[in-house]
């Protein structure tokens, strides 16, 4: 039987649907994100919860004419179901089908792409400001999470919106939930707004119950909606968003879509900015995910040729020591000892291994929500007052934190220490969470000492010396890393160790390139060229040494490293070599354009980092030079 869902081709089909269909649309919807995040791994809770949301919002718009922004990006699925891409959508997060996030090079309803959170308002503020500019009349709509909410930016650019007053909506998705639990003062007032229906259910019925009462009961009601203004400020919804100069609409019901539909078409009516809040269950429709969101938040792939279901393939899936396991146990082991260790993520305390310190060491872990430049001036300030905190992030999201590190952080040579996990290529999740940035991004900045570690081993002592290094430190690292690499224990943080000698040329391999090197290298030696391999495990500084033994002997340095080229630990040996008139370096590193969605072995081959690729290169340059 053909499904409801196999009618739509684009959001004009929805307003053909009679009411019985328009709701099994949103059931077909589910199972198609439940049937191909199975298969292809993807955002699941996220996505389920606004189904109906999503659905209300295509019939009362007229998109792509009109604007829907998605804040994070990562719960547009049911979008991109609804307009043109379900064939493709079989193969999301894959070559041939559709990005994880909203990507404007994808289609036209995709007007403005995201991955970051906290950023839809001022797009969407932006869209509306440029309508006005250009006299024209289509609508702007952008829907931004709870958990975004705790950004920032969502601030600035509702402050910015409710001063001019320009028309647009922002849909407020309230799930209670980040990736994890929402925390902070602004999810106790969103708690107080979802709350709040039973405070109008009772003002409604004291209210009738007074009118009908002869002689005093008119003056009573009147003098109680002069107390109930003063109360509103602090009990009832819509205080906060209209002092910011918005109109404020709710709570809904985010799974009823009718509802939503009458709603949603009467707020895309004001002449003012407008804000409808709405209250969603993430996971909604698929019981495991309503009770566990965090943990249904990202899937993996379904194994190969198995037939298992979602939650078999969640729960029986191998388990493999995650850096961010690697970093959450060895700082509360330290931390067990050194009182002044504190630990501060954003938003972010599973994927970063911080819940494994929280778990031992609760009063000194601090969950800023989606606000990293916060998280780092905090850290800032604790190591001001003498603590040792260590801020742990993903390398995507350390970007919105360039200024907080070089202001707060390096200028005043304060002693805090990052752990930049997901650094490197990042498989599936598009160019927006490409960990390959942090270095260039960082690495001109005085003070700041960069290590990448190659191995668990290496990576649990770097964070040891790290927090004990008395000055801003930072270290990258992938997802997963081997337990060890090379024959030997690792040099001391700061220092490399020749990990293979050879007379023709030195690969410098930075953290997780050191397997590739180690590889390039036996091929290169096959061909008479005998290469030597040095684990380079500190980025800033360089050592020295080490590089001035190989240069001065002729050897050919090679630099290879998970990261964009222009301006990371290539161009760092480039200048030694310029300052030292030594020969330039062969560098080899991802070049100046962005990846998207695709396996970290298949980013590798398209960048040119793989061991035959890698020895092609030194070979060229080699025999060319000779």
């Amino acid at each position: 039987m053909r499904s409801v869902l196999d009618k739509i081709n684009s959001p004009a089909d929805i307003h053909a649907l009679p009411k019985a269909e328009r709701d099994q649309l949103a059931e077909d919807i589910r199972e198609r994100i439940r049937e191909t995040v199975g298969n292809t791994g993807g955002h699941l809770a996220s996505n389920l919860g606004v189904v109906e949301l999503t659905i209300a919002l295509h019939s009362a718009l007229d998109c792509p004419r009109d604007k829907l922004l998605f804040d994070v990006g990562h719960q547009c699925y049911a979008h991109k179901l609804l307009t043109g891409r379900q064939a493709a959508f079989e193969r999301l997060r894959c070559d041939g089908g559709v990005a994880g996030f909203p990507k404007r090079a994808e289609s036209v309803y995709d007007c403005f792409g995201s991955g970051h959170a906290s950023t839809a308002v001022s797009a969407a503020l932006g869209f509306a400001r440029a309508r006005d500019l250009r006299g024209e009349k289509h609508k702007v709509a952008a829907i931004i999470g709870d958990g975004a909410l705790t950004g920032g930016m969502a601030y600035e650019a509702l402050n910015d919106a409710g001063g001019l007053g320009t028309q647009f909506l922002v849909v407020l998705n309230d799930n209670e939930m980040s990736i994890s639990k929402n925390v902070g003062a602004l999810e106790e007032h969103l708690t107080r707004l979802r709350v709040s229906r039973n405070w109008r259910i009772a003002k409604r019925a004291v209210k009738g119950g007074l009118d009908v009462i002869p002689v005093i009961g008119r003056p009573v009601s009147r003098a109680l909606e002069w107390i109930k203004g003063k109360a509103r400020a602090l009990l009832v919804p819509g205080s906060f968003f209209e002092s910011l100069g918005f109109r404020y609409i709710g709570p809904v019901d985010g799974h009823s879509l009718d509802q939503l539909i009458d709603t949603i078409r009467s707020a895309l009516q004001w002449d003012s900015p407008t804000l409808l809040h709405v209250v969603t269950r993430k996971g909604k429709g698929f019981p495991e995910a309503e009770a566990e969101p965090e943990k249904y938040h990202g899937m993996p792939r379904r194994r190969p040729g198995s037939n298992e279901s979602i939650v078999e393939g969640r729960s029986s899936a191998p388990i493999r020591l995650s850096c961010a396991n690697t970093a959450g146990i060895t700082l509360a082991r330290l931390a067990d000892t050194d009182h002044a260790i504190t630990a501060i993520t954003a938003a972010m305390p599973t994927g970063t291994g911080m819940d494994i310190f929280k778990a031992s060491h609760p009063s000194r872990f601090f969950d800023v929500g989606i606000a990293e430049e916060h998280a780092v001036t905090l850290a800032a300030g604790m190591a001001a007052a003498g603590l040792r905190p260590v801020v742990a992030l993903y390398s995507t999201f350390l970007q919105r934190a360039a200024d907080q590190v070089m202001h707060d952080v390096c200028l005043q040579n304060l002693a805090v220490t990052f752990l930049i996990d997901h650094a490197g290529f990042v498989a599936r999740d598009g160019a927006t969470h490409q960990g390959l940035y942090d270095v260039p991004m960082l690495r001109a900045l005085p003070n700041l000492t960069i290590w990448t570690p190659s191995g668990m081993d290496e990576l649990s002592s770097m964070i040891e010396a790290g927090v004990s290094l008395g000055t801003p430190c930072l270290i990258r690292y992938p997802k997963s890393l081997p337990d060890s690499v090379g024959s030997a224990p690792p040099a001391p943080p700061g220092k490399w160790r020749v990990e293979r000698e050879g007379s023709r040329a030195a690969l410098l391999a930075s953290g997780a390139c050191l397997p590739i090197a180690l590889e390039c290298a036996a091929l290169l030696e096959s061909d008479g060229i005998p290469a030597a391999v040095v684990r380079a495990a500190s980025v800033k500084p360089l050592d020295d040494d080490v590089l001035r033994t190989f240069a001065d002997s002729g050897v050919r340095l090679v630099t290879i490293e998970e990261c964009q080229r222009a301006g990371s630990f290539g161009s760092a040996v480039a200048e030694f070599c310029a300052d030292n008139d030594y020969a330039p370096p062969i560098i080899i590193g991802v070049p100046d354009e962005y990846y998207h969605d695709h396996s970290v072995n298949a980013l590798r081959a398209a960048s040119g980092l793989t061991p035959a690729a890698i020895a092609q290169t030194v070979r060229k340059h080699i025999h060319h030079e000779t």
